[in-house]
């Protein structure tokens, strides 16, 4: 009896296995002999096909382009600037902006660093200005106005006589001071000088002043000067907020006139502002202080009345807000 294959169950397993066995053995054995051929030198010699050689030279190799870096990140911390320090070049790299480019500098190299020395009082608000309270405008006297004609009188009024009995008056102002060896000519006020509006931002603030304490930070870099520096980036936003910064200051400590904390700590304020002045969205996103306290760290931002952007600063700013944080610190010391 004669069986066929295509019957056998086992026939396609088997044919491939056989398949693979003999795939296996021709992959070997060409390996093998491209590997003597190496060794041997074989192969040195060999030229490619015409057809090969062209499709070679229309090949151009890829040249990998110079990756894109974008621009370094614009800083996010403001600095208070001394306008004497202000130089004419930005820094190279800069982890602050402020409305003046300033360069890293200090009186003396301490420790050798990146970071400049800066001899301050506190640790926890970056600053490098000394404290110097805002100074006092005079305020202009008021022009006198112009005579008036007295009327002619036809009749003087009869002197009124006191008598022993009547209430002691007050003797008149020209007797006092006469009295006290004073003259009207002596009395007269000296004319203040005349206030003079600052021409630049700089002649501003270094009239101003600021308010606080300098930071304190050991380290030391190169560029000697008489007063320390940090590398801060001058900007329009930073020159906008130069004066912002300067005005919360002042409007917090006027309402700390009578007050004092209780423990140290801070309270951290966000809020958005507008093109034209205006803030909104003010509210309290940590708070380590008195309920009280935290108001008036509130109450600091929303007092002033802010102006409107400049158009330096608008070209800069392309969304129509600006949302910032304010941290406000209590210090015992």
């Amino acid at each position: 009896m004669i069986v066929s294959q295509a019957n056998d169950p086992g026939f396609p397993e088997r044919m491939l296995l056989r398949a693979l066995l003999l795939s296996l053995l021709l992959h070997f054995l060409f390996f093998g002999l491209w590997k003597v051929g190496q060794t041997q030198g074989w192969w040195n010699n060999l030229a490619l096909p015409r057809w090969m050689q062209l499709v070679s030279k229309a090949l151009v190799p890829v040249v990998p382009k110079k990756l894109f870096l974008p621009p370094p990140a614009t800083p996010t911390m403001f600095v208070q600037t001394d306008p004497e320090l202000a130089s004419p070049q930005p820094p190279k790299e800069a982890k602050f902006y402020g409305a003046n480019n300033t360069l890293a500098a200090n009186k003396e190299i301490q420790t050798p660093s990146t970071v400049p020395n800066i001899e301050g009082r506190q640790d926890k608000v970056v600053k490098t200005t000394d404290n110097a309270p805002r100074k006092a405008v005079p305020l202009q006297p008021t022009p006198a106005p112009p005579p008036q004609p007295q009327p002619v009188a036809s009749q003087s009024p009869p002197k009124k006589t006191y008598t022993p009995g009547d209430l002691a008056m007050v003797a008149p102002a020209k007797e006092v001071q006469e009295k006290d060896g004073k003259s009207d000519a002596d009395a007269t006020p000296q004319p203040q000088p005349a206030y003079q509006r600052p021409r630049t931002l700089a002649e501003a603030m270094s009239r101003s002043g600021t308010l606080g304490d300098p930071m304190r930070q050991k380290g030391g870099v190169n560029n000697l000067q008489l007063k320390s520096a940090l590398d801060v980036r001058g900007s329009p936003i930073g020159a906008y907020d130069e004066l912002f910064v300067e005005a919360v200051k002042t409007r917090w400590f006027q309402l700390l006139a009578n007050r004092t904390a209780n423990a140290p700590g801070k309270v951290v304020v966000e809020f958005r502002m507008h093109p034209d002045g205006r803030i909104t969205d003010c509210k309290v996103a940590q708070n380590e202080v008195t309920e009280l306290l935290c108001i008036i760290c509130q109450q600091a931002i929303m007092d002033p009345t802010f102006p409107p952007w400049p158009q330096e600063m608008r070209r800069e700013i392309p969304a129509d807000f600006r949302d910032v944080q304010f941290t406000f610190f209590y210090d015992l010391e």
